[in-house]
């Protein structure tokens, strides 16, 4: 009789042991790292900072291409905004400045801007899932010389 309640109890033990290995919830998946550059766009005193992000496209390069134009238009805003703040003398009127501060950004995009962060949210993390973000600068001494040859 004894050696029976062993077995049984070295069945059940071995049961209960089987059947909680086998009920373990599976982890949670990591929560995806929205980069901090999205959330708070960059700023020091070196470079001018922009975020693009891309609309739905069918091909991937197209998808980072359409953000770091956008990103570059999007920089080109932020440097006419920081000229007008600083109060400088635009011999044009404000609307051909911007146009021409555009084109010559356009012009020099490839010369003078940085891609430095490209993150692409899969599954919808911080906008609509599958889009495409990425961050530029440019340096302010730059941005600066191209503003003097548009003056």
């Amino acid at each position: 009789m004894r050696q029976r309640n062993i077995i049984i109890w070295g069945l059940l033990f071995t049961l209960l042991i089987v059947s909680a290995s086998g009920c373990k919830t599976t982890p949670a998946a990591n929560p995806v790292q929205v980069p901090e550059w999205l959330t708070t766009t960059p700023y020091d005193d070196h470079y001018f900072y922009a975020v693009g992000v891309s609309g739905q496209t069918r091909s991937i390069k197209d998808a980072w291409n359409q953000a770091t134009q956008r990103a570059r238009a999007e920089l080109g805003k932020t440097i006419i905004t920081q000229v007008a703040s600083k109060d400088l003398v635009i011999s044009t009127n404000e609307s051909d400045y911007s146009r021409q501060v555009i084109e010559a950004m356009s012009d020099t995009e490839l010369h003078f801007t940085e891609i430095i962060g490209r993150w692409n949210d899969q599954i919808g993390e911080y906008g609509p899932p599958n889009h495409y973000y990425v961050l530029v600068r440019m340096e302010k001494k730059q941005a600066e010389k191209l503003l003097k040859r548009i003056k």
